[in-house]
């Protein structure tokens, strides 16, 4: 799923929030390009992943996060709760 498919995705099933995490990891140049649909190299992909979302679905959050890099969320309330989220704090 390369990002344009995966902002697609997130249009349709309209989450609150999208972290894109597996980018961060290679099959290898060749399976990258074939198999996973990469482009670009997938250092690269995360930020092309916001840049398409920020068109296709922008009332989605987006995270980016390193790997091991903690998110935390709380639940929106029953009754249209803010939600709060920290993204790489401790």
């Amino acid at each position: 799923m390369n990002p344009a498919d995966a902002a697609e995705l997130c249009a349709i099933l309209r989450p609150r929030i999208a972290v894109p995490f597996h980018y961060a990891y290679s099959a290898g140049p060749l399976r990258d390009r074939l198999l996973l649909k990469y482009h670009n190299a997938p250092r690269d992909l995360p930020r092309e992943f916001v840049e398409v979302m920020a068109t296709r679905a922008p009332e989605i959050v987006v995270h980016l996060l390193a790997p091991g890099d903690p998110l935390q969320v709380s639940a929106a309330g029953k009754h249209g709760g803010e939600e709060e989220s920290t993204a790489g704090q401790e």
